[in-house]
């Protein structure tokens, strides 16, 4: 039966790309997105001898969740991607489920410390969460509860390809400590890295129902010890999930080093939205225990700092394997408010464009900032269409048939004297402006903002239709600064150094290839405009 299984995953991850045309209605041109069926939370991400593997959650037979499995991707430079067989299949796929594989994370062993290595292989290994819808005894000899969540392990031995679950032994961490014994229905989503000081592995799970992390230490990556716990703190309007922690330098010195967690939240996300968003706080670890600085956290668990003020930017995960100067992230481009009913086929569900993270100091203040990764440049067009006004009167200005996989850096003055209440640009624009989104600039509120309301189909969810706003004060140079994302159904908006993202998926007519500008209130000043189109990286 086991190799039943196994050739069922084979099959379903040879073939599906290979039947994908990849051109069907709101198919992301260059985002990852699975040639058909569900996926949600990145999972696994490693780095590992010139290779990025981007595992996934998949359900290897529809296009709701369920069956969670392991999909599987590659890219040697996170620009294009190669989706592979399957990593991880769901035990008794396709008939009685007794075990899903849900997120989790993996890391190169490059001293086997946990023994899993075999004639000189550096093994790859993964920790992720075993879910168990029925009450059962494992081969391990350990006895789960329905329902139960536990911290499993499997290692590869040929980069990343296939793997082996360590079913001896599995689940590694079966229930949570004392006190929290009652929460092993909610106890997820492991996030392991290597703490070089300590020379100890480090995991972070969630105990998600009630906003807590807990931290432990390893020296072999099968035996975890609970060292602290973290939270609640800020945000905790629903369940947290899929943490990350890891290092950054401050203004790029080293000496300077702080630590940023990361932590999903749903419901509860960014003011504005409904569902699924990710906080972070900023602050110091040791090995052991994470603490936050003091202007990282609100009093009230009512605010955050949020990585992304849009509606669709969840369960971020970031690279194993790279230095830490070059810390990259991915997050799931979509949300549970609405994430099995946008109007894709035969997938649903894609990832956020990778993105380079830094810390900033602003205003006093250490900033996370995200920028698009730099090798997303190698598929714009070769030369940019630039356009410039030294002002532009309020109305709109029609820029004609700009395409729909688009990178755009739009830039203008933030003039206290002028009139104007809001400047921007339309996209995905029908020719009569029936169906627009419009991504701009309030300039008393300081807010950069996405209004997707007329962006096209968005009668599947009653909370679709909206518009979001991010905090974003001008630059050094009176100028604000907008980087955005185009593709055919979403859009990624960093401001400024990124220290504000919005990112937002969109549904509009394949005729919807139009752009143009907007100023309200008044004339806007000193505006400059860079476009290129995009290439699909399915081609």
């Amino acid at each position: 039966m086991v190799y039943l299984y196994f050739w069922i995953a084979v099959l379903l991850g040879l073939f599906g790309p290979a039947l994908a045309k990849y051109t069907e209605p709101y198919r992301p041109q260059y985002h990852f997105s699975p040639a058909k069926y569900w996926t949600n939370d990145p999972a696994g991400l490693v780095y590992h001898d010139g290779t990025y593997h981007l595992y996934f959650q998949y359900n290897a037979g529809g296009i709701e969740w369920g069956n969670m499995s392991w999909g599987h991707a590659t890219s040697p430079d996170l620009t294009h991607w190669d989706e592979q067989p399957m990593a991880l299949l769901a035990r008794g796929f396709p008939g009685n489920l007794t075990e899903m594989f849900f997120t989790g994370s993996a890391v190169a062993d490059v001293n086997n410390t946990g023994g899993f290595g075999s004639d000189g292989k550096v093994p790859l290994v993964a920790l992720y969460t075993s879910y168990y819808p029925t009450a059962q005894t494992l081969p391990s000899g350990k006895v789960v509860r329905k329902e139960q969540q536990s911290q499993s392990i499997a290692y590869s031995l040929d980069e990343g390809m296939t793997w082996t679950t360590h079913d001896s032994a599995n689940p590694i961490i079966q229930d949570p400590p004392t006190p929290y014994e009652k929460q092993f229905s909610n106890f997820r989503d492991p996030f392991v890295f290597r703490h070089e000081e300590s020379q100890k592995w480090v995991l972070v799970t969630a105990l998600a129902e009630i906003h807590k992390l807990l931290i432990w230490t390893s020296d072999n990556l099968r035996d975890w010890t609970v060292a602290s716990e973290f939270g609640p703190v800020n945000a905790v309007g629903g369940v947290w999930e899929c943490p990350n922690l890891f290092p950054l330098a401050v203004d790029n010195s080293p000496a300077k080093s702080k630590w940023v967690l990361v932590i999903g939240l749903n419901p509860g996300g960014p003011p504005g939205t409904v569902g699924s968003g990710t906080q972070y706080l900023i602050g110091e670890f040791n090995g052991t225990t994470f603490v936050p600085d003091d202007d990282s956290v609100y009093p009230g668990n009512k605010t955050a700092n949020w990585m992304d003020y849009g509606p669709d930017y969840y369960a971020a995960a970031s690279y194993n394997g790279l230095p830490a100067e070059q810390r990259v992230q991915i997050g799931w481009m979509n949300n549970w408010q609405y994430g099995a009913k946008i109007p894709t086929s035969p997938w649903r569900g894609a990832m956020a464009s990778p993105r380079r993270l830094s810390l900033k100091t602003i205003g006093q203040k250490t900033v996370l900032l995200q920028q698009p990764h730099e090798n997303l440049k190698t598929i714009r067009s070769e030369r940019a269409k630039h356009y410039s006004w030294d002002s532009l009167p309020a109305g709109s200005k029609d820029l004609g048939s700009a395409g729909k996989q688009l990178d755009l850096e739009l830039s203008f003055a933030d003039d206290r004297t002028s009139k104007a209440t809001q400047f921007g640009i339309m996209v995905q624009t029908t020719s009569d402006l029936t169906q627009q989104t419009r991504i701009g600039y309030d300039f008393h509120a300081r807010q950069m903002f996405v209004d997707r309301r007329k962006s096209g189909n968005t009668t599947f969810d009653d909370t679709f239709a909206s518009e979001y706003r991010a905090p974003l004060a001008p630059g050094q140079d009176g100028r604000v600064h907008l980087r955005i994302l185009v593709d055919w159904s979403s859009l990624e908006v960093f401001g400024g150094d990124g220290e504000s993202t919005l990112t937002a998926q969109i549904f509009p007519d394949l005729s919807a290839t139009h752009a143009g500008l907007f100023s309200s209130g008044g004339s806007t000043e000193d505006i400059t405009l860079d476009v290129w189109e995009m290439s699909s990286i399915w081609k």
